[in-house]
């Protein structure tokens, strides 16, 4: 066999073409984002132009002639992607439909049309829906490939809408789609910048891809002509960024890719957390960018201010409902051992019609009786719609599903767990530290020792957390995440130690781990941080 067909072989696909198989390992290769909320974050990263959007258009506004179809920015544009990327989208909707009225040949309504379904069915995931967003995307491209072929914004505007697609079609569990569509709007960009070289919002977009392109299989680079690096991508979008009043229109969208791009190809958290910072980006009134804000910053260690960027979003009339941000919000609240945590991740259950991040909450919703000892027939409850709820596609839903088969669930690792995740480390720490003698010959050591590690870590006490990482992995079975995971953490510490041999020993031990649930994501980091130091010694 060759490559795509043992490629195929594995994972158990028809074999199709060349194109297909590059697709798929370059979405392959951004699934970060779907998995651990990086799915949510593409939304953040591709569809968060305008939300402060300029009353000059300078550049952004092309030529107009009436008797052809063309890509103008006006105002009216501009205020109806303000409503979209602020879900209010049935409002956007209606001003669509009177702009078409008005401006029949202004094909940008048909890119903007693309954002309302988009964020409906993403948001909510309505199956019933998926199937006519499909005939929509298709609609919407042949319209805008009736517009002028000289702008700009004619492969700009298919590129991004296909992107939307890819995104949408993977929760729905249509990887060929999405394959087809990765690939096929990298190859618009491309053909873009070589026509309009000046046209720099191009960079956008590849800057993601060209950061994820270098832990890309070879011979996927070699098909279809990727030659990225995180080196590249870094530079795309910081050329962006130290020139950001020149896009105004995209000015948040290059924000949130730049703190993607940190945060989770470089590992630079802290400086991530302070883009977010520094630009203001917690609007209250743009749940899109309270997500953003409130996930990078407990991710940071700073559950506190995560939970208060939480409670400042406002609900607007009319707005699409959000329910994953009730979910985050009683899931922070948890990390911090708060008693009324369960009323938020109950909202999410009981609103939210998708199928994704349910499995999480109801483990979320066992823990929380675990911990408060409330109830022993909603413990039972819950357990079991772990098992019966929601599908088991991202690794959040993978993990609550596969901790069901093991259902002792030891109530003091438990609340470490919960409050290393809060960023209160050191009050986790201590909570171990003082019921050691518990753990020294329980089967619960290999936890025990994993959970030490990684405050010692958090704490920089990195000879501490290089001890217990090891005998984490000594000791480890091989069932559960914690081995997998410290090995990796153990590459972290090498790598900013600069002892790259022993970073790229542990990242490799990384990838030989297999366990269920995170091992796709934690595998993905492994595979960036070994791109990343290929050329050290």
């Amino acid at each position: 066999m060759n490559t795509v067909e043992e490629c195929s072989f594995r994972m158990g696909w028809p074999i199709l073409n060349d194109r297909f198989y590059i697709g798929l390992e370059l979405y392959s290769g951004s699934y970060l984002f779907f998995q651990r909320y990086l799915l949510r974050s593409v939304v953040i990263i591709f569809l968060l132009s305008g939300s402060n959007f300029p009353t000059c258009f300078g550049r952004f506004s092309e030529y107009k002639d009436v008797n052809k179809n063309y890509f103008q920015i006006n105002q009216h544009v501009l205020n109806i992607q303000n409503k979209t990327t602020h879900l209010l989208i049935n409002e956007a909707i209606k001003d669509i439909s009177e702009r078409k009225i008005k401006e029949p040949n202004n094909k940008i309504y048909d890119y903007l049309e693309s954002y309302t379904w988009f964020f409906t069915l993403f948001i909510l995931e309505q199956e019933d829906q998926y199937v006519k967003a499909l005939s929509k995307k298709k609609k919407l491209l042949q319209n805008i490939q009736s517009g002028d072929k000289n702008s700009p914004y004619y492969l700009f505007c298919q590129a991004e809408i296909l992107l939307q697609g890819a995104t949408i079609h993977l929760p729905f569990t249509d990887k060929t789609k999405a394959a087809y569509d990765v690939y096929e709007a990298y190859q618009l960009l491309s053909e873009n910048k070589k026509k309009f070289p000046d046209f720099l919002e191009n960079n956008k977009s590849l800057s993601i891809i060209h950061a994820l392109a270098q832990s890309l299989p070879s011979w996927v680079q070699k098909l279809s002509g990727i030659k990225g690096s995180i080196s590249l991508g870094t530079q795309q979008i910081e050329s962006l960024v130290k020139n950001l009043n020149k896009y105004p229109l995209f000015k948040e969208e290059i924000l949130s890719i730049y703190v993607y791009i940190l945060f989770y190809t470089k590992h630079e958290k802290e400086k991530a957390y302070q883009i977010v910072k520094n630009y203001k980006l917690a609007d209250p009134n743009n749940p899109l960018l309270i997500f953003l804000s409130a996930t990078i910053t407990h991710k940071t260690g700073r559950n506190d201010e995560a939970i208060r960027i939480l409670e400042s979003r406002k609900k607007i009339s009319g707005q699409l409902p959000f329910y994953y941000l009730d979910f985050l919000y009683g899931k922070y609240k948890l990390c911090r051992l708060d008693k009324d945590a369960d009323i938020h991740m109950l909202q999410f259950v009981h609103h939210f019609e998708g199928r994704h991040y349910i499995k999480e909450a109801y483990q979320k919703l066992y823990w929380y009786e675990l911990i408060f000892k409330k109830d022993v027939n909603k413990q039972k409850l819950y357990f079991e719609k772990i098992k019966n709820k929601g599908n088991s596609l991202i690794d959040e839903d993978i993990q609550a599903l596969s901790e069901t088969k093991t259902p002792e669930v030891d109530p003091i690792l438990l609340k470490a767990r919960l409050l290393y995740d809060g960023g209160y480390y050191s009050t986790s720490q201590n909570l171990l530290i003082n019921t050691s003698s518990i753990y020294f010959a329980k089967k619960d050591l290999e936890e025990y020792n994993y959970r030490i590690a990684k405050n010692a870590d958090a704490l920089n006490q990195n000879a501490l957390a290089i001890v217990y990482y090891k005998n984490t992995i000594s000791m480890s079975t091989g069932k559960k995440y914690f081995a997998c995971s410290a090995a990796l953490s153990l590459g972290l510490i090498y790598e900013k130690d600069k002892k790259y041999r022993n970073a790229r020993e542990y990242l490799n031990k990384c990838l030989s781990l297999h366990p269920e649930g995170y091992s796709t994501s934690l595998h993905q980091k492994a595979k960036t941080v070994l791109a990343r130091i290929q050329n050290f010694k």
